[in-house]
């Protein structure tokens, strides 16, 4: 820590609205003219920008340490471990040092591991397991026979193995495939409010661990999310596609079945990937292409009606000549 040691803190805000009793951080490069304006008592800061004379708490990653320290403000407080006696628990489930709110449904044969806060209105289907520590909010759901790994976060209206969308068309309509697989969640993973992740119709669907989802995010049938994985919001993944590691994709952006992307890929928003990518692929647009390549066709689409108009002008100006030429041949 640089400057004053003794600062008394009492919570975060940004740099433009930060008080003397606040801690601040500086992201990036971006709002670095802020730093010299403003009143936060402290400001985590990387090892190499100058303080400027301010307090400063010194880290490799200000936004790392940033939340970090907004747990250590804003601790989730779990409850005691119980089971209300309002919600219903199947006699031949196990349960033990959880905490059960009013309302839950635990279904026969499921398992929830000790730790963990099953929020009311939510439903464990029969042969489901939870494991420890994990947090399911009001209203997620976790359907039959699917699995949870240690720390996993619901949020609320997430549901954990809900039919695949498969169907045979036919002459004679859509014949229903039977989705006969489970939804499995690795460790450490965060599922989004009204976020769905199918079961699958022959193999499992799987998040891996460290996966996090944001709201309304899709995960079709038997797709597989590679750990450390991040999906924004309204991102789908299609029947059995494949993420690899640490891929990241932006909001609204979607995987077509059977696809599979690398590891440590790049969707930018709004992004339709319809066949199979390498490793550390950057991409955006309909349908994806290097994401440097549409960065430049976006900025040449912008300029099309001034390149048309010059087209145009051009065009007249080589039949004048044209039209010369033949004179002078004449």
């Amino acid at each position: 820590m640089e400057g004053d040691a003794s600062v008394s803190l009492v919570g975060i805000c940004t740099l433009a609205e930060a008080g003397p009793e606040h801690l601040s951080f500086l992201r990036s490069g971006r709002y670095a003219r802020q730093l010299e304006s403003t009143r936060a008592g402290a400001v985590l800061l990387d090892r190499t920008t100058d303080a400027g004379g301010r307090t400063v708490i010194r880290c490799d990653d200000p936004y790392i340490a940033y939340a970090r320290a907004q747990a250590l403000f804003h601790p989730v407080r779990w409850p005691r471990a119980a089971v209300d006696p309002r919600a219903w628990v199947a006699d031949d489930a196990e349960v033990n040092g959880a905490t059960v709110e009013a309302f839950a449904w635990i279904g026969p044969g499921a398992r929830v591991g000790a730790g963990s806060w099953i929020q009311a209105g939510t439903y464990v289907g029969a042969g489901a397991t939870v494991g420890r520590d994990c947090r399911l909010m009001p209203g997620s759901i976790v359907l039959e026979e699917c699995v949870l790994g240690d720390r996993v976060w619901l949020n609320p209206g997430a549901v954990i193995g809900g039919e695949g969308f498969g169907f045979a068309p036919s002459a004679a309509g859509h014949v229903k495939v039977p989705q006969i697989s489970r939804a499995v969640i690795g460790d450490d993973v965060e599922i989004g409010a009204n976020s769905s992740v199918d079961r699958g119709a022959l193999n499992d669907t799987v998040v891996e661990t460290g996966s996090k989802l944001d709201s309304l995010v899709q995960i079709g049938h038997g797709a597989r999310v590679g750990s450390g994985s991040l999906l924004a919001a309204f991102a789908a993944l299609g029947g059995s596609s494949r993420l690899g590691r640490f891929t990241m994709v932006g909001g609204r952006s979607g995987i077509s079945d059977h696809v599979t992307t690398g590891d440590g890929a790049r969707l930018a928003g709004v992004t339709a990937v319809f066949s199979d990518q390498p490793d550390g692929a950057k991409l955006a647009g309909v349908p994806a292409i290097d994401a440097g390549v549409w960065r430049r066709a976006v900025a040449a689409f912008a300029r099309l009606p001034e390149l048309l108009r010059r087209q145009r002008r051009l065009e007249k100006r080589l039949d004048r000549l044209e039209e010369g030429a033949r004179e002078t041949r004449e």
